[in-house]
């Protein structure tokens, strides 16, 4: 094509997304649009504040400094190489980029280069992708400035960088990974050099990573160093040369993902968690394995638990991975509410809940298919009940695992000892909640009309979303309220009804699932 066709295709492609666009503003309302702007102005705001104050902290001690100082760019560049892999597994399936339905079937199938329209879409994803990275690292470099000490204003301007770069590379090298056709083998295999070099530097104290060296912007306020100049080039080269293969992006893999993005934000709308995650896999690729990780055979015990255990050892590779890294960050964030940071019990809070929706597939997969629990012989409460005994049998290893990181991290005898206390709520609660997120499934269709209050819809449907997470959150109170307790006998007390908390609430949780009437809607 011609440099005076490439011009008019461009111009083309701008005029037609602009036509779009002022239909889209036609529609809607300028109020409604105005009110919005509001709201997530004044969400943002109260997050930030809030987060900042929930995870603030003391100040630390001088040693603490120096460890964070040495040894905190790799171990940023660890989580950073975590990171990059998934999104270079992104990219092998055909990520990040999804463009609508309309610029797949009117101008990627016409006469226009492709590189003039995928550029203008990794263009605009690109510019909500760094947003909220930059106001998590905002936020995470104020923390900073009141735990090591420090400008404030420095600690901030370097937090909103790393999550900037942090954002670029993932995003660079899943478009990267798309553009060139990079095989999932060889992504994984790219992604596993990267978190050993980083591991590698972790464990003997170095930061010689290409991942560290973003990990250094982030220190700048406490330690500076002329290698902090290489996180900047590395994350915009990628971003760069990510612009340049954008056009050679496999279309079938686009109009794949154009349809279950649509579906997908569909399901979102209707609140249908169930629909969300199976799309979600879907668009993941995430298939069950053709052979198992063990052949059972003929196993003893209820139908639903050898069921349950078969789909276990049909797991693909990434879920069975992102089970044991959420652990991970379970034992984690244990250790930093532990030695302080109260507020990480919602982190932890939430992987466990994450855990669980994994755990729960069988019954999962009972409920889509609604009518077929009413030819068995079983009452749809004491079904689902059975489906719940192996995913407590599985989150209760994988507790294990999450527990002994927490005592390990902690580096304190009385840890070890909550988690051994804490393991089987936790793991009965990370079951119970993604077996409830399940059960509630979509709101029914007459809702609104359903309450008494309509005023107050919007207040039910957020409740509705947040009823799991927040009872598996309840598991992780003891965890806080137990340090709290270590040598002040005042709040032993309290510290023995908070760890009653959590049984009472699974409890009241299994009891209200096997209480549970099967509806067809």
């Amino acid at each position: 094509m011609s440099v005076d066709g490439r011009t008019s295709a461009r111009a083309t492609a701008r005029a037609l997304r602009r036509a779009r666009r002022r239909h889209y503003l036609h529609e809607g309302d300028w109020v409604d649009s105005l009110y919005k702007a509001y709201v997530t102005v004044i969400v943002a705001a109260v997050a930030v504040f809030y987060a900042t104050a929930a995870l603030g902290g003391t100040r630390t001690t001088g040693t603490t400094v120096t460890d964070v100082a040495h040894d905190g760019a790799a171990v940023l560049g660890l989580g950073i190489a975590v990171l990059v892999t998934l999104g270079l597994r992104s990219g092998a399936r055909g990520g990040p980029l999804a463009p609508e339905p309309a610029d797949v079937m009117h101008l990627l199938l016409a006469p226009v280069p492709r590189s003039t329209v995928l550029r203008a879409a990794a263009l605009r994803q690109l510019r909500g992708v760094v947003l909220l990275p930059a106001i998590a690292g905002g936020v995470a470099g104020n923390v900073a400035a009141g735990r090591l000490g420090g400008n404030r204003v420095e600690w901030i301007a370097a937090g909103a960088a790393f999550g900037v770069l942090t954002a670029l590379l993932v995003w660079g090298s899943a478009l990267v990974a798309s553009g060139t056709h990079l095989r999932i083998r060889a992504a994984n295999a790219i992604g596993v050099v990267l978190v050993g070099w980083s591991a590698i530097d972790v464990a003997a104290g170095t930061a010689s990573a290409p991942t560290a060296q973003i990990g250094r912007v982030a220190l700048l306020p406490l330690t500076t160093s002329p290698l902090a100049l290489l996180g900047p080039v590395i994350a915009l080269g990628i971003v760069g040369y990510a612009f340049a293969v954008a056009g050679r992006v496999s279309l079938e893999a686009l109009r794949h993902r154009a349809r279950l993005v649509g579906e997908l934000r569909f399901a979102a709308t209707l609140q249908d968690m169930r629909s969300v995650i199976v799309l979600h896999r879907e668009l993941a690729q995430e298939l069950p394995r053709s052979r198992p990780w063990i052949r059972a055979g003929t196993t003893r015990g209820s139908p639903c638990w050898q069921r349950d255990w078969r789909g276990f050892a049909r797991w693909p590779t990434g879920r069975a991975l992102r089970v044991v890294v959420l652990a991970l960050v379970v034992g984690l964030a244990c250790a930093g509410a532990w030695n302080g940071t109260e507020a990480l019990v919602v982190l932890a809070g939430i992987a466990a809940f994450l855990m669980g929706v994994d755990a729960v597939e069988g019954l999962a997969q009972e409920s889509d298919h609604p009518v077929r629990p009413e030819q068995y012989p079983i009452r749809w409460g004491d079904l689902v009940v059975s489906h719940l005994v192996a995913p407590a049998a599985l989150l209760t290893g994988v507790s294990l695992i999450a527990m002994l990181l927490f005592g390990v991290v902690s580096g304190a005898g009385e840890a070890f000892a909550v988690g051994a206390i804490a393991l089987l709520p936790i793991a009965f609660a990370a079951v119970a909640g993604g077996a409830v997120s399940v059960v509630l499934g979509a709101p029914p269709p007459t809702l609104f009309l359903d309450l008494g209050f309509p005023e107050f819809s919007t207040l039910w449907l957020i409740l509705r979303q947040v009823l799991a997470p927040l009872l598996v959150v309840a598991a992780f109170v003891p965890v806080a309220a137990a340090h709290a307790a270590t040598g002040d006998h005042a709040t032993l007390g309290a510290a023995l009804i908070a760890a009653l908390l959590p049984v009472v609430l699974v409890v009241a949780a299994w009891t209200w699932l096997k209480s549970r009437e099967h509806v067809v809607r």
